[in-house]
């Protein structure tokens, strides 16, 4: 499987912030029960730049786990930057 995805930056006044957020056009899905689980639960961190689990820990905070593997098939996700300039 293979995930392409681009940094989009935000300057605002005297803050930089950088997403990454994934193409869809360009992303080959392994299996479309991952495909599906993803259009109903987001799994994409645009922080982290990668496809993530999240929990909660037993003292209660929250926990991310990145994903490297589909939890469905078990093929190996491939995450791939894509020039912000190209499309």
């Amino acid at each position: 499987m293979k995930i392409f995805y681009k940094s989009i930056t935000d300057n605002m006044a005297q803050q930089r912030f950088e997403e990454f957020h994934v193409i869809p056009q360009k992303t080959l899905w392994c299996c479309k029960k991952l495909n599906d689980h993803d259009s109903q639960y987001s799994l994409w961190n645009v922080k982290w730049a990668k496809f993530y689990f999240k929990d909660i820990s037993p003292d209660g905070n929250m926990a991310f786990f990145p994903m490297y593997h589909c939890p469905y098939c078990g093929e190996k996700i491939e995450y791939e930057q894509i020039d912000s300039t190209s499309n």
